[in-house]
C-alpha cells in the first residue's frame, strides 16, 4: 500500500505526466516557465564578546530555481510547480563557531513540488511538497518592500548566534531560539483554498514530513486571508490556526497579522501577533510592529525604507523575554533586475534567574538578482 508521504510525491507526477500526455508539443512548451534568483550578503555580528564577518546566502529569501508548467483544462487551469533552495550556508545558520561548507544542497532544500488545480468556481486545490495554508501569514500584511532585509522572522538575518553572558561563562539561548513567528511552513500536504469572496480567502490544509528521515510529525492549519483596495489605501489581514501531531511536544498556534499601504504617500504599517501553546504548559507569544516609507527618489527604481520592533514573552523558558529593534532598506534597480538591500537589527534577551546577556547586533548588506 502506498503511504501518505509516497503519494503526495507520486500524484504530482502523475497528475502531470498525464496533462503532458493530453496536450501538443508546442502548447507544452508554451506552458513552461522558469525564474530564480541569487541573494548574497555580508552579515557582520558582534555578540559583546566576539564579532564575526561572514559572506553567505539571504536567508530571508534563499537563493532559489523553479519551473511552472501550466495548461488550460475544460474547468480551470492545471499546475505543476517545481522549486529548489541551492544550498547555499544561510544567514540564519552562522554563529561565531560554525564552520559550515558554503554549498550543500539536500533533499531538504527542495521548497516545492506540486501539483495545482485552479478553477474560479470551486477554489484551488494542493498535492504535494509545498507551502501549508498558514504558511506566510505572519508575514503576509507587509506591505514595506523591505522583506529582503528584515521581516517579523527576526532570526532570518543571524539566528545562529548565541547571547553571551555580561559576566562571562557558557552562552545563553541563540536568537533563533528566542525570535519566533510561529508561521506556517512546507510540508507534503494536501490543501484547498476558497473562491475569493469581497476578498476573503479560506485555506485548510494538513500535511506531513517527506523530506526529513526518521519524523513523523503531522501538521494540520487553517487559514483566513483578506485583500483589497480601498480608495487609495491597500489593506491586507491573515489570520491562522495550527496545529502539530508528533512523538514531540506538540502544539498549537495562532498567528494574526494586519498591513495597509497608503498608495500616494507611501507610507505603509503593520502589526503581527501570535501564540504557541505547547503540551508541555509553556506557552509563548510575540507581537511585532513594522513602519515603512518607499518613494521614487531615483529614476531606475524605487526606494524601500523601514524600522521594527519585535517583543516575545517564554519563548525559551518561563519568564524570558526577547526584544529586537531594527531598520531595513531596499534600493531597486528595474533594468538589471537587481535589488540592493541593508539592514541593522539590535537583539536583546532578559531572563528572571539573574543572568544578564550583552545584546547581539547584526548588520547585513547584499544584493538579489532575479532571473
Amino acid at each position: 500500500m502506498v503511504g501518505f508521504k509516497q503519494s503526495v510525491w507520486i500524484a504530482p507526477m502523475a497528475l502531470v505526466a498525464g496533462s503532458v500526455a493530453m496536450t501538443s508539443t508546442a502548447s507544452a512548451q508554451e506552458g513552461f516557465r522558469f525564474y530564480g534568483f541569487l541573494n548574497g550578503a555580508v552579515t557582520s555580528v558582534d555578540d559583546g564578546v566576539q564579532k564575526r564577518n561572514e559572506f553567505s546566502d539571504n536567508s530571508n529569501a534563499p537563493s532559489r530555481i523553479g519551473a511552472w508548467y501550466e495548461m488550460g483544462t475544460a474547468g480551470g487551469t492545471l499546475k505543476f510547480n517545481f522549486e529548489t533552495a541551492l544550498g547555499f550556508r544561510g544567514t540564519s545558520n552562522l554563529s561565531m563557531t560554525s564552520d559550515d561548507d558554503f554549498f550543500d544542497w539536500e533533499k531538504t532544500d527542495i521548497r516545492k513540488f506540486e501539483a495545482i488545480y485552479e478553477t474560479d468556481r470551486f477554489g484551488t486545490f494542493y498535492l504535494g511538497q509545498g507551502s501549508m495554508a498558514a504558511d506566510g501569514i505572519s508575514g503576509g500584511t507587509d506591505l514595506s518592500g523591505t522583506d529582503l532585509s528584515g521581516t517579523v522572522a527576526v532570526a532570518d538575518t543571524a539566528g545562529g548566534f548565541a547571547f553571551q553572558p555580561t559576566a562571562g561563562g557558557a552562552a545563553g539561548p541563540t536568537i533563533g531560539d528566542v525570535f519566533k513567528d510561529f508561521d506556517g511552513s512546507r510540508k507534503g500536504r494536501v490543501r484547498y483554498d476558497s473562491p475569493s469572496f469581497g476578498g476573503f480567502v479560506v485555506s485548510a490544509s494538513a500535511g506531513t514530513e517527506i523530506l526529513k528521515d526518521n519524523d513523523d510529525t503531522n501538521f494540520y492549519d487553517v487559514a483566513l486571508r483578506y485583500g483589497a483596495d480601498l480608495g487609495d489605501t491597500t489593506m491586507r489581514a491573515t489570520l491562522s490556526y495550527a496545529q502539530t501531531d508528533g512523538a514531540s511536544d506538540d502544539s498549537k498556534s495562532v498567528v494574526g497579522s494586519v498591513g495597509a499601504l497608503h498608495n500616494p504617500t507611501g507610507i505603509s504599517g503593520t502589526v503581527s501577533l501570535g501564540q504557541n501553546d505547547r503540551d508541555s504548559g509553556r506557552k509563548s507569544d510575540y507581537v511585532y510592529a513594522k513602519l515603512g516609507y518607499q518613494r521614487d527618489w531615483f529614476s531606475f527604481g524605487r526606494t524601500h525604507l523601514s524600522v521594527d520592533a519585535y517583543r516575545g514573552n517564554d519563548m525559551a523558558s518561563v519568564g524570558d523575554k526577547s526584544v529586537s529593534y531594527g531598520f531595513e532598506a531596499v534600493q531597486k534597480i528595474d533594468n538589471a533586475n537587481v535589488d540592493l538591500f541593508f539592514s541593522y537589527h539590535q537583539h536583546g534577551y532578559d531572563v528572571t534567574t539573574g543572568t544578564t546577556y550583552n545584546d547581539v547586533d547584526a548588520y547585513m548588506l547584499g544584493a538579489r538578482w532575479s532571473f
